[in-house]
């Protein structure tokens, strides 16, 4: 069997301006990059800790390392919206691997839409 470190794809998103249809613009987010990765849910005691800060998390995300991810970003998994609810963290502290804790706030609707 051949394990592989990242089986997953996440696409991260930032808002940028799209047409409106009307000769305008407006605000939305838009496909950034898309990566290997991990997503995994979070342990018992670490959705419980962060319940008890009011700082809701879900899953834990991991992506090769790269330093252009903001924590304003979205990423796109699975159809599932995901937001950053941490600044992307180093595992180990060797820039091979980050960490994100997430959560999840829904679904894109079938047009691509959140």
């Amino acid at each position: 069997m051949i394990y592989e470190e990242f089986p997953h794809e996440i696409t991260f998103q930032r808002m940028g301006k799209v047409p409106d249809g009307g000769g305008g613009y407006e605000e939305a987010y838009v496909d950034y990059i898309t990566t290997e990765a991990l997503v995994s849910g979070v342990s018992s005691r670490e959705f419980y800790q962060a319940q008890q800060l009011q700082n809701p998390i879900e899953c834990n995300v991991y992506f090769p390392y790269r330093t252009d991810i903001e924590k304003t970003m979205r990423i796109i998994y699975e159809n599932k919206i995901l937001i950053l609810k941490s600044e992307p963290i180093d595992q180990g502290g060797m820039h091979e691997v980050l960490n994100l804790k997430c959560q999840v706030t829904g679904v894109l609707e079938s047009d691509g839409k959140s």
